[in-house]
Protein backbone atom coordinates (compact mmCIF):
# COMPACT_ATOMS: atom_id res chain seq x y z
CA UNK A 1 0.00 0.00 0.00
CA UNK A 2 2.98 2.51 0.61
CA UNK A 3 6.01 1.31 -1.43
CA UNK A 4 4.80 -1.93 -3.49
CA UNK A 5 7.09 -3.47 -6.00
CA UNK A 6 4.59 -3.31 -8.46
CA UNK A 7 5.85 -6.37 -10.51
CA UNK A 8 5.64 -8.61 -7.84
CA UNK A 9 3.45 -11.75 -7.66
CA UNK A 10 2.15 -10.57 -4.38
CA UNK A 11 1.49 -6.83 -5.64
CA UNK A 12 -0.28 -7.94 -8.32
CA UNK A 13 -2.85 -11.12 -6.74
CA UNK A 14 -3.67 -8.42 -4.14
CA UNK A 15 -4.64 -5.70 -6.48
CA UNK A 16 -6.60 -8.25 -8.77
CA UNK A 17 -8.91 -9.65 -5.72
CA UNK A 18 -9.16 -6.16 -4.56
CA UNK A 19 -10.34 -5.53 -8.02
CA UNK A 20 -12.55 -8.56 -8.50
CA UNK A 21 -14.22 -7.72 -5.08
CA UNK A 22 -14.37 -3.94 -6.37
CA UNK A 23 -13.06 -2.42 -2.58
CA UNK A 24 -9.75 -0.23 -2.50
CA UNK A 25 -6.62 -2.10 -1.72
CA UNK A 26 -7.11 -0.56 1.42
CA UNK A 27 -10.37 -1.95 2.11
CA UNK A 28 -9.35 -5.26 1.24
CA UNK A 29 -5.84 -4.91 3.97
CA UNK A 30 -8.36 -3.82 6.51
CA UNK A 31 -10.58 -7.18 5.81
CA UNK A 32 -7.37 -9.51 5.54
CA UNK A 33 -6.44 -7.84 8.78
CA UNK A 34 -3.21 -5.83 7.17
CA UNK A 35 -4.58 -2.98 8.39
CA UNK A 36 -5.81 -2.92 12.36
CA UNK A 37 -6.86 1.12 12.61
CA UNK A 38 -6.35 3.92 10.33
CA UNK A 39 -3.90 5.83 12.40
CA UNK A 40 -1.52 2.43 12.11
CA UNK A 41 -1.79 2.46 8.46
CA UNK A 42 -1.13 6.56 8.40
CA UNK A 43 2.26 5.65 11.06
CA UNK A 44 3.23 2.42 8.80
CA UNK A 45 3.75 4.82 5.85
CA UNK A 46 5.51 7.45 7.05
CA UNK A 47 7.75 5.21 9.25
CA UNK A 48 8.23 2.93 5.65
CA UNK A 49 9.83 6.47 4.22
CA UNK A 50 11.62 8.04 7.11
CA UNK A 51 12.30 5.14 9.07
CA UNK A 52 13.12 2.35 6.67
CA UNK A 53 15.28 0.37 8.76
CA UNK A 54 12.69 0.31 11.75
CA UNK A 55 12.28 2.65 14.87
CA UNK A 56 13.91 0.45 17.53
CA UNK A 57 17.73 1.20 18.14
CA UNK A 58 21.17 -0.76 17.62
CA UNK A 59 23.01 -1.60 20.33
CA UNK A 60 24.24 2.10 21.10
CA UNK A 61 26.25 1.61 25.03
CA UNK A 62 26.98 4.66 26.92
CA UNK A 63 30.35 5.60 27.13
CA UNK A 64 32.58 6.44 30.29
CA UNK A 65 31.19 9.61 31.41
CA UNK A 66 33.49 12.10 32.14
CA UNK A 67 34.34 13.74 35.55
CA UNK A 68 32.73 16.50 36.15
CA UNK A 69 33.38 19.96 38.46
CA UNK A 70 29.85 20.32 40.77
CA UNK A 71 27.24 23.68 40.50
CA UNK A 72 27.26 25.27 43.64
CA UNK A 73 23.97 25.65 42.30
CA UNK A 74 20.65 24.22 42.69
CA UNK A 75 18.51 23.73 39.85
CA UNK A 76 14.64 23.45 38.32
CA UNK A 77 12.84 21.93 35.34
CA UNK A 78 9.13 23.98 33.87
CA UNK A 79 7.75 21.02 31.17
CA UNK A 80 4.72 19.48 30.52
CA UNK A 81 3.47 16.75 32.41
CA UNK A 82 4.23 14.04 30.05
CA UNK A 83 7.88 15.06 28.68
CA UNK A 84 10.39 12.43 29.31
CA UNK A 85 13.38 14.35 27.53
CA UNK A 86 14.52 17.03 29.63
CA UNK A 87 16.40 19.46 28.01
CA UNK A 88 16.76 22.54 30.03
CA UNK A 89 16.88 23.80 34.04
CA UNK A 90 17.01 27.06 35.13
CA UNK A 91 18.87 28.30 38.46
CA UNK A 92 18.64 31.44 40.50
CA UNK A 93 21.05 32.94 42.81
CA UNK A 94 20.93 36.06 45.05
CA UNK A 95 24.12 37.97 45.54
CA UNK A 96 22.73 40.75 47.52
CA UNK A 97 22.21 44.47 46.67
CA UNK A 98 19.37 43.59 44.34
CA UNK A 99 21.81 41.71 41.95
CA UNK A 100 20.50 37.79 41.13
CA UNK A 101 22.82 35.51 39.11
CA UNK A 102 20.62 33.41 36.04
CA UNK A 103 22.01 30.00 35.56
CA UNK A 104 20.58 28.20 32.22
CA UNK A 105 21.53 24.18 32.33
CA UNK A 106 21.24 22.40 29.05
CA UNK A 107 21.39 18.72 28.90
CA UNK A 108 24.76 18.08 27.10
CA UNK A 109 24.77 14.25 25.23
CA UNK A 110 27.81 15.73 22.90
CA UNK A 111 29.65 15.30 25.72
CA UNK A 112 29.57 11.49 24.98
CA UNK A 113 29.65 11.96 21.40
CA UNK A 114 32.85 11.59 18.95
CA UNK A 115 32.62 11.88 15.87
CA UNK A 116 31.89 9.42 13.43
CA UNK A 117 30.83 7.15 16.20
CA UNK A 118 27.60 5.23 16.09
CA UNK A 119 25.42 8.12 18.41
CA UNK A 120 26.65 10.60 15.67
CA UNK A 121 25.11 8.30 12.86
CA UNK A 122 21.88 7.90 14.80
CA UNK A 123 21.48 11.15 15.20
CA UNK A 124 22.21 12.16 11.65
CA UNK A 125 19.75 9.11 10.81
CA UNK A 126 16.99 10.24 12.92
CA UNK A 127 17.76 14.51 13.31
CA UNK A 128 14.74 14.47 15.87
CA UNK A 129 11.91 13.12 17.83
CA UNK A 130 8.93 12.50 16.21
CA UNK A 131 5.78 13.24 18.22
CA UNK A 132 2.32 12.47 17.54
CA UNK A 133 -1.17 11.94 19.59
CA UNK A 134 -0.94 8.62 21.63
CA UNK A 135 3.35 8.46 21.06
CA UNK A 136 6.67 9.37 19.92
CA UNK A 137 9.66 7.97 18.22
CA UNK A 138 12.69 9.56 20.39
CA UNK A 139 16.04 10.63 18.32
CA UNK A 140 18.19 8.97 21.70
CA UNK A 141 17.67 5.79 22.80
CA UNK A 142 16.16 4.83 26.65
CA UNK A 143 19.50 4.73 28.09
CA UNK A 144 20.86 7.88 26.66
CA UNK A 145 17.87 9.50 27.27
CA UNK A 146 18.15 8.43 31.24
CA UNK A 147 21.62 9.53 31.67
CA UNK A 148 21.43 12.57 29.96
CA UNK A 149 17.49 14.30 30.84
CA UNK A 150 17.73 16.65 33.22
CA UNK A 151 15.63 14.60 35.76
CA UNK A 152 15.34 15.72 39.27
CA UNK A 153 17.01 13.91 42.16
CA UNK A 154 20.50 13.78 40.93
CA UNK A 155 23.67 15.67 39.34
CA UNK A 156 23.46 15.84 35.39
CA UNK A 157 26.25 16.60 32.73
CA UNK A 158 25.20 20.06 31.44
CA UNK A 159 26.57 23.06 29.46
CA UNK A 160 25.27 26.36 31.59
CA UNK A 161 25.32 30.22 31.38
CA UNK A 162 25.21 32.38 33.95
CA UNK A 163 24.75 36.10 33.28
CA UNK A 164 24.43 38.30 36.98
CA UNK A 165 21.14 40.87 36.52
CA UNK A 166 21.34 43.77 38.53
CA UNK A 167 17.81 45.15 39.93
CA UNK A 168 16.93 47.44 36.66
CA UNK A 169 17.05 43.77 34.87
CA UNK A 170 20.16 44.90 32.87
CA UNK A 171 22.25 41.40 31.97
CA UNK A 172 25.64 41.40 32.26
CA UNK A 173 28.30 39.30 30.38
CA UNK A 174 27.68 35.77 30.12
CA UNK A 175 29.71 33.03 31.76
CA UNK A 176 29.94 29.27 30.48
CA UNK A 177 30.82 25.94 32.17
CA UNK A 178 30.65 21.91 31.76
CA UNK A 179 29.76 21.22 35.09
CA UNK A 180 27.44 18.79 36.99
CA UNK A 181 24.35 20.53 38.04
CA UNK A 182 22.01 19.31 40.47
CA UNK A 183 18.31 18.94 39.37
CA UNK A 184 16.45 19.66 42.59
CA UNK A 185 12.70 19.95 40.78
CA UNK A 186 11.07 18.83 37.70
CA UNK A 187 8.01 21.14 37.66
CA UNK A 188 4.76 19.95 35.51
CA UNK A 189 2.88 23.28 33.95
CA UNK A 190 -0.33 21.13 34.78
CA UNK A 191 0.39 20.94 38.41
CA UNK A 192 1.92 24.50 38.94
CA UNK A 193 -0.17 27.01 36.35
CA UNK A 194 -3.20 26.95 38.31
CA UNK A 195 -1.07 28.97 41.14
CA UNK A 196 0.96 30.76 38.63
CA UNK A 197 -1.48 32.24 35.68
CA UNK A 198 -1.86 35.64 33.98
CA UNK A 199 -4.75 36.16 37.01
CA UNK A 200 -3.05 34.84 39.96
CA UNK A 201 0.52 33.65 41.80
CA UNK A 202 2.38 36.59 39.83
CA UNK A 203 2.52 38.78 43.16
CA UNK A 204 5.66 38.52 45.64
CA UNK A 205 3.31 39.45 48.76
CA UNK A 206 1.08 36.25 47.89
CA UNK A 207 1.36 32.82 49.36
CA UNK A 208 4.00 30.24 47.71
CA UNK A 209 1.71 27.48 46.63
CA UNK A 210 5.29 25.77 44.53
CA UNK A 211 8.57 24.54 45.23
CA UNK A 212 10.37 27.98 43.43
CA UNK A 213 7.32 29.82 43.34
CA UNK A 214 9.25 33.10 44.46
CA UNK A 215 11.97 32.42 41.71
CA UNK A 216 9.54 32.17 39.04
CA UNK A 217 8.13 35.54 40.22
CA UNK A 218 11.31 36.98 39.56
CA UNK A 219 11.92 34.65 36.32
CA UNK A 220 8.66 36.17 35.12
CA UNK A 221 9.80 39.76 35.81
CA UNK A 222 13.09 39.76 33.88
CA UNK A 223 11.17 37.72 30.87
CA UNK A 224 9.01 40.65 30.63
CA UNK A 225 11.79 42.77 30.74
CA UNK A 226 14.01 41.00 28.08
CA UNK A 227 10.60 41.30 26.05
CA UNK A 228 10.55 45.00 25.71
CA UNK A 229 14.00 45.02 25.47
CA UNK A 230 13.55 43.11 22.24
CA UNK A 231 10.55 45.71 21.13
CA UNK A 232 8.19 42.31 21.58
CA UNK A 233 6.45 43.27 24.66
CA UNK A 234 2.61 43.04 23.65
CA UNK A 235 0.42 43.31 26.96
CA UNK A 236 -3.17 44.14 25.28
CA UNK A 237 -2.62 41.71 22.29
CA UNK A 238 -5.95 39.28 22.34
CA UNK A 239 -5.46 35.65 23.85
CA UNK A 240 -3.48 32.93 21.46
CA UNK A 241 -4.53 29.91 22.07
CA UNK A 242 -2.34 26.24 21.15
CA UNK A 243 -4.40 23.28 21.28
CA UNK A 244 -2.90 19.24 21.67
CA UNK A 245 -4.90 16.05 21.52
CA UNK A 246 -4.78 13.61 23.92
CA UNK A 247 -5.43 9.85 24.04
CA UNK A 248 -6.80 7.78 27.40
CA UNK A 249 -6.93 4.31 27.50
CA UNK A 250 -10.44 3.54 26.11
CA UNK A 251 -9.41 5.46 22.86
CA UNK A 252 -11.63 8.78 24.22
CA UNK A 253 -10.44 11.71 22.62
CA UNK A 254 -9.88 14.99 24.37
CA UNK A 255 -8.52 18.49 23.45
CA UNK A 256 -6.26 20.67 25.97
CA UNK A 257 -5.68 24.26 25.42
CA UNK A 258 -2.93 26.34 26.46
CA UNK A 259 -2.30 29.91 26.26
CA UNK A 260 0.29 31.15 24.21
CA UNK A 261 2.00 33.95 25.88
CA UNK A 262 1.31 32.41 29.54
CA UNK A 263 3.41 33.54 32.21
CA UNK A 264 4.77 29.93 32.52
CA UNK A 265 5.44 30.02 28.73
CA UNK A 266 7.06 33.65 28.60
CA UNK A 267 9.23 32.96 31.19
CA UNK A 268 10.74 29.58 29.31
CA UNK A 269 10.32 31.09 26.42
CA UNK A 270 12.91 33.93 26.90
CA UNK A 271 15.18 32.31 29.32
CA UNK A 272 15.19 29.85 26.27
CA UNK A 273 15.85 32.97 23.49
CA UNK A 274 18.39 34.77 25.94
CA UNK A 275 20.72 31.21 25.76
CA UNK A 276 19.89 30.72 22.26
CA UNK A 277 20.92 33.88 21.00
CA UNK A 278 23.75 34.14 23.36
CA UNK A 279 24.98 31.01 22.27
CA UNK A 280 24.76 31.79 18.23
CA UNK A 281 26.14 35.20 19.06
CA UNK A 282 29.51 33.51 20.39
CA UNK A 283 29.55 30.80 17.69
CA UNK A 284 29.97 34.08 15.26
CA UNK A 285 32.31 35.81 16.96
CA UNK A 286 34.79 32.89 17.00
CA UNK A 287 34.44 32.45 13.34
CA UNK A 288 32.71 28.76 13.66
CA UNK A 289 29.55 27.83 11.45
CA UNK A 290 26.39 26.07 13.07
CA UNK A 291 22.91 25.74 12.32
CA UNK A 292 21.27 29.34 12.69
CA UNK A 293 17.58 30.39 12.49
CA UNK A 294 17.58 33.56 11.01
CA UNK A 295 14.69 35.79 9.09
CA UNK A 296 16.41 39.09 7.28
CA UNK A 297 12.95 39.43 4.70
CA UNK A 298 10.29 36.66 4.06
CA UNK A 299 10.36 32.70 5.84
CA UNK A 300 12.30 31.95 8.54
CA UNK A 301 15.06 29.90 7.64
CA UNK A 302 18.32 27.79 8.47
CA UNK A 303 21.64 28.83 7.27
CA UNK A 304 25.44 27.70 8.55
CA UNK A 305 26.29 31.26 9.07
CA UNK A 306 24.79 33.63 11.53
CA UNK A 307 22.13 36.87 10.43
CA UNK A 308 19.64 38.79 11.69
CA UNK A 309 16.32 37.25 13.13
CA UNK A 310 13.79 39.59 12.27
CA UNK A 311 10.56 38.49 13.83
CA UNK A 312 12.30 38.06 16.60
CA UNK A 313 14.33 41.21 16.85
CA UNK A 314 17.61 39.36 16.96
CA UNK A 315 21.16 39.68 15.59
CA UNK A 316 21.81 36.46 15.86
CA UNK A 317 19.76 33.22 16.62
CA UNK A 318 20.32 29.08 16.59
CA UNK A 319 18.75 26.09 18.04
CA UNK A 320 21.24 24.99 21.43
CA UNK A 321 18.74 24.22 23.91
CA UNK A 322 16.86 20.78 23.22
CA UNK A 323 19.92 18.77 22.33
CA UNK A 324 18.07 15.37 23.28
CA UNK A 325 14.86 16.14 20.76
CA UNK A 326 16.67 17.99 17.82
CA UNK A 327 19.70 17.00 15.79
CA UNK A 328 20.41 21.04 15.24
CA UNK A 329 20.72 21.71 18.80
CA UNK A 330 23.39 18.38 19.09
CA UNK A 331 25.73 19.85 16.38
CA UNK A 332 25.22 23.84 17.66
CA UNK A 333 26.20 22.11 20.87
CA UNK A 334 29.37 20.46 19.73
CA UNK A 335 30.50 23.52 17.63
CA UNK A 336 30.34 25.73 21.30
CA UNK A 337 32.10 22.95 23.73
CA UNK A 338 34.79 23.80 21.58
CA UNK A 339 34.81 27.44 22.98
CA UNK A 340 34.65 26.54 26.55
CA UNK A 341 36.83 23.61 26.45
CA UNK A 342 39.95 25.03 24.24
CA UNK A 343 41.16 21.55 23.90
CA UNK A 344 38.13 20.17 22.10
CA UNK A 345 38.24 21.04 18.07
CA UNK A 346 35.20 22.24 16.50
CA UNK A 347 33.24 19.22 14.67
CA UNK A 348 32.56 21.42 11.70
CA UNK A 349 34.64 23.97 10.09
CA UNK A 350 33.62 27.13 7.82
CA UNK A 351 32.13 25.94 4.42
CA UNK A 352 31.97 22.27 5.79
CA UNK A 353 30.56 19.92 3.34
CA UNK A 354 29.52 18.09 5.93
CA UNK A 355 27.44 20.53 7.75
CA UNK A 356 25.99 21.54 4.79
CA UNK A 357 24.51 18.40 4.33
CA UNK A 358 23.15 18.11 7.74
CA UNK A 359 21.40 21.42 7.63
CA UNK A 360 19.36 19.99 4.50
CA UNK A 361 18.85 16.36 5.81
CA UNK A 362 17.43 17.91 9.05
CA UNK A 363 15.50 21.05 7.71
CA UNK A 364 13.92 18.36 5.69
CA UNK A 365 13.18 16.00 8.39
CA UNK A 366 11.90 18.59 10.65
CA UNK A 367 9.16 19.36 8.20
CA UNK A 368 8.43 15.93 7.33
CA UNK A 369 8.05 15.28 10.73
CA UNK A 370 5.87 18.63 11.46
CA UNK A 371 3.66 17.39 8.35
CA UNK A 372 3.29 14.17 9.95
CA UNK A 373 1.81 14.97 13.37
CA UNK A 374 -0.33 17.74 11.48
CA UNK A 375 -1.65 14.91 9.91
CA UNK A 376 -2.25 12.53 13.03
CA UNK A 377 -3.79 15.60 14.39
CA UNK A 378 -6.64 16.26 12.02
CA UNK A 379 -7.12 12.79 12.05
CA UNK A 380 -7.98 12.99 15.92
CA UNK A 381 -9.72 16.04 15.17
CA UNK A 382 -11.59 14.19 12.85
CA UNK A 383 -12.59 11.84 15.23
CA UNK A 384 -12.82 14.12 18.53
CA UNK A 385 -15.54 15.72 15.76
CA UNK A 386 -17.90 12.70 15.61
CA UNK A 387 -17.20 11.66 19.39
CA UNK A 388 -18.79 15.17 20.33
CA UNK A 389 -21.34 15.41 17.66
CA UNK A 390 -20.35 18.54 16.85
CA UNK A 391 -22.22 19.84 13.72
CA UNK A 392 -21.23 23.69 13.74
CA UNK A 393 -17.77 25.35 14.88
CA UNK A 394 -16.10 28.54 14.79
CA UNK A 395 -13.15 29.49 12.85
CA UNK A 396 -10.77 32.13 11.98
CA UNK A 397 -10.55 32.85 8.44
CA UNK A 398 -6.75 32.48 6.76
CA UNK A 399 -6.83 33.14 3.20
CA UNK A 400 -9.80 32.62 0.61
CA UNK A 401 -11.87 29.76 1.68
CA UNK A 402 -8.67 28.49 4.15
CA UNK A 403 -9.73 28.54 8.10
CA UNK A 404 -8.06 27.89 11.39
CA UNK A 405 -10.80 25.80 13.53
CA UNK A 406 -11.28 27.39 16.68
CA UNK A 407 -11.08 25.07 20.03
CA UNK A 408 -9.00 21.92 17.46
CA UNK A 409 -5.57 21.76 16.26
CA UNK A 410 -7.39 21.83 12.67
CA UNK A 411 -7.52 23.59 9.53
CA UNK A 412 -9.98 23.15 6.53
CA UNK A 413 -11.84 24.56 3.51
CA UNK A 414 -14.97 26.08 3.39
CA UNK A 415 -17.88 26.13 1.38
CA UNK A 416 -19.66 29.82 0.39
CA UNK A 417 -17.30 32.27 2.16
CA UNK A 418 -18.31 35.56 0.40
CA UNK A 419 -15.53 37.07 -1.29
CA UNK A 420 -15.33 40.67 0.66
CA UNK A 421 -14.54 39.04 4.12
CA UNK A 422 -10.76 39.94 5.30
CA UNK A 423 -8.56 37.55 6.85
CA UNK A 424 -8.54 37.42 10.97
CA UNK A 425 -12.50 37.15 10.48
CA UNK A 426 -13.90 35.05 12.70
CA UNK A 427 -17.29 32.60 11.29
CA UNK A 428 -19.40 30.06 12.12
CA UNK A 429 -19.32 27.25 9.85
CA UNK A 430 -21.85 24.01 9.65
CA UNK A 431 -20.68 20.52 9.35
CA UNK A 432 -21.92 19.44 5.92
CA UNK A 433 -19.74 15.86 6.06
CA UNK A 434 -17.83 13.99 8.27
CA UNK A 435 -15.83 11.42 8.51
CA UNK A 436 -12.80 10.44 9.98
CA UNK A 437 -12.14 7.05 8.52
CA UNK A 438 -11.42 8.54 5.26
CA UNK A 439 -10.37 11.69 6.87
CA UNK A 440 -13.04 13.59 5.05
CA UNK A 441 -14.77 16.85 6.52
CA UNK A 442 -17.00 19.54 4.42
CA UNK A 443 -17.53 22.82 5.88
CA UNK A 444 -20.21 25.48 4.73
CA UNK A 445 -20.08 29.41 5.99
CA UNK A 446 -23.10 30.34 7.66
CA UNK A 447 -22.54 33.87 9.07
CA UNK A 448 -19.91 36.35 10.43
CA UNK A 449 -18.84 36.23 13.96
CA UNK A 450 -17.50 38.90 16.64
CA UNK A 451 -13.81 38.91 17.51
CA UNK A 452 -13.43 36.54 20.26
CA UNK A 453 -12.46 39.44 22.76
CA UNK A 454 -15.75 41.08 22.47
CA UNK A 455 -17.91 37.49 21.80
Amino acid sequence: LHAPDKQSLTYKAFTKAADELKISAYELAKKTGGITSITQYLQDGFEIKYFPKGTGFPDLPLPEMPDLPKADVTAFSIDDESTTEVDDALSLTDLGNGMKRVGIHIAAPSLAIKQGDKMEKNIMERLSTVYFPGGKITMLPENWIAAFSLDAGAYRPSISIYFDVDSEFNVGEPTCKIEAVNIAENLRIQTIEPHFNAKIGLDEAGEMMFAHHQDLIWFHQFAVALQKARGKYEPDRAPQYDYSIELDEEGNVSVVRRERGSPIDTLVSEMMILANSTWAQMLDENGLPGLFRVQTGGKVRMSTQSEPHSGMNLAHYGWFTSPLRRAADCINQRQLLSLIEPDLPPRFEKNSSDLFAALRDFDAAYTAYADFQRQMETYWSLVYMQQENLRELSAVLLKEDLVRIEGLPLVGRVHGVPIDIPPKTRMKLAVTQLDAEQQLLSLKYLNVLPPESAA
